[in-house]
């Protein structure tokens, strides 16, 4: 019998945030056990909240000050993690144990340029590359490996100059610079187009294999779990209810809460009884943007270097488009695209030639990244109650009356919107980080509802969501379109939920709009090299799920 070694053991951990007014909390890792062995993709899955991400900071020693480990251990490589100094875990980070976060808006300084960021990582461990040169090398060859064409150019980029899925890649980049033994990968995928997905999931496959780093990866996507990883274990309210070899798991799932993930992971229309609308493209435009160009002006340091230089870089390109009154259009595309540029400027928030008509004076926009759009220090109510002031629609619903009486009309429309969007009254005092990602995308489609929008601009909604969260939101954003009638502009690299939803489809490529037409035309036979790509790879990672019966 071979001996399998594990380079992680985690045995029996409890964990658990205790505050004064509950010393004894539940548990959010309940007895967890496993092991990683060497050399293999480790898979976890589960809800949002179930402990995933939980088990990765407190395999890398990143876990909040006010976390408390309550029993168990974390052997790696046979050392007790649980029992070396805070210095002796921080030297492991990056040479012993890389991590890959979740969210690269907040992973990344936005005051630091991008190769300066990836720089840092090797002068904290000066024992592998010396000299400048050395270093930049070993940047840009990482930043080519990871998908960059322009590693140059990108090294002098600031975080907010690219798109979702390029921070992605500069965080990958970065985890994997010093070729760590471990490499924990949470939600790595999950802002990246399908064709960068693939290249990213061969890349973390060959890092694996060629230089023996083994992975613990942590995704809701559960294709690409299932082609990616060699075992694969199910985590539910803080402890492992499932685990085999990731075929076995996802083909014959023999745990009830396996078999409804997978279900919620299809996104079938059908099950959830999507009845789309009919479209009248004779009716005005909700929505028509004309020949948009626009770019990123260079900084005062740029200009400075380069004074002969006067024109700035350039992202979009004579783009045109329109959005029709009920209508769902889908735009995809990969990542640096442009469909994040071309967002920015439609909204007003990006300098841009061309012309953007709209129907509405409001239009309501769900971005990309909830948690950023949301203020922590402020309650539920506190951002429905501004998005109602700010639509200019509050003297009208408050009425006339006393105070009490205006108060208590405004706070009526906040919790009808609300109770439209899934959420009740108990949400109205939380704080967005005491909701889930799906409750905190639901907090963003009611702050739009509230203005009573035409169109709806949603960046890239499900790119955080587990899969029943996912499943959700797709209910409500079809249920919103249906009985308010109202339009969506869906920005996504699911090109399985633009089928399923969208009647209309709109590529990007290169700044430009390289192809457009009804969804089933475009996806079925493809006229542009871009579009071809994007339907490979989806082919390739986003397989159709197995049904349950």
């Amino acid at each position: 019998m071979t001996r399998h070694i594990h380079i992680v053991k985690v045995h029996h951990l409890t964990l658990s945030f205790p505050t004064r007014k509950n010393p004894n909390p539940k548990p959010v890792l309940d007895d967890v056990d496993f092991g990683i062995r060497d050399g293999e993709i480790l898979g976890l899955i589960g809800n949002s909240g179930c402990g995933k991400t939980m088990t990765s900071l407190a395999i890398a020693g990143l876990l909040p000050e006010n976390a408390e480990i309550t029993s168990g251990s974390i052997k790696f490589a046979g050392k007790n993690l649980l029992e070396m100094s805070p210095r002796e875990r921080r030297s492991m980070l990056g040479k012993d144990i890389g991590m890959i976060f979740q969210e690269p808006s907040t992973a990344l300084d936005p005051l630091m340029a991008v190769g300066k960021q990836l720089e840092e990582v090797l002068t904290a461990h000066k024992e592998n590359v010396q000299t400048k040169e050395e270093r930049h090398k070993a940047i840009t060859d990482m930043l080519e490996l990871v998908g960059f064409t322009n590693a140059e150019e990108i090294m002098h980029r600031y975080p907010h100059q690219l798109s979702g899925g390029q921070r992605q890649r500069v965080l990958i980049a970065g985890a994997a610079l010093l070729k760590p033994r471990l490499l924990i990968c949470d939600e790595p995928t999950s802002s990246l187009d399908t064709v960068t997905t693939v290249s990213i999931l061969q890349l973390l496959k060959e890092l694996c294999h060629n230089l023996h780093i083994t992975i613990l990866f942590i995704s809701h996507d559960l294709s690409v779990v299932r082609g990616f990883c060699d075992r694969v274990m199910v985590m539910r309210d803080g402890k492992i209810v499932d685990r085999d070899t990731a075929s076995d798991i996802l083909s014959n799932p023999r745990n009830a809460f396996t078999a409804e993930l997978l279900t919620n992971a299809r996104l079938d229309t059908r099950i959830m009884g999507f009845e789309p609308i009919k479209v009248d493209y004779t009716k005005d435009p909700v929505l028509t943007a004309s020949d948009i160009t626009a770019g990123y002006g260079r900084t005062l340091f740029e200009r400075g270097k380069n004074k002969d230089e006067k024109t700035d870089n350039k992202v979009l390109h004579d783009v045109s488009l329109k959005v029709y009154p009920n209508e769902i259009v889908g735009l995809i595309g990969g990542s640096g695209s442009g469909k994040t540029t071309l967002i920015r400027s439609l909204l007003g928030l990006l300098p841009h030639s061309g012309t953007v008509e709209i129907k509405s004076p409001r239009i309501g926009v769900i971005f990309q990244d909830p948690v950023s759009c949301l203020n922590p220090a402020h309650t539920i109510k506190w951002h429905m109650s501004e998005a109602l002031e700010a639509s200019g629609k509050a003297n009208e619903i408050k009425g006339e009356g006393t105070y009490k009486e205006r108060k208590a009309k405004a706070l009526a429309r906040i919790t009808a919107v609300l109770e439209i969007c899934g959420l009740g009254e108990e949400h109205l005092m939380r704080h967005p980080n005491e909701l889930s990602g799906g409750q905190r995308q639901r907090v963003a489609i009611a702050m739009c509802l509230i203005q009573d929008p035409s169109l709806i601009i949603a960046d890239e909604p499900f790119s955080s969501l587990d899969a029943s969260s996912s499943a959700e939101l797709l209910k409500l954003m079809t249920d919103i379109n249906r009985e308010q009638h109202t339009a969506f502009l869906l920005i996504t690299h699911n090109i399985h939920i633009v089928r399923q939803i969208a009647p209309r489809v709109i590529v990007m490529s290169d700044g430009k709009i390289c192809e457009e037409g009804t969804t089933s035309e475009v996806l079925t036979n493809p006229k542009s090299e871009a579009t071809s790509k994007l339907l490979d790879a989806e082919r390739r990672i986003h397989v159709i799920l197995p049904s349950n019966n």
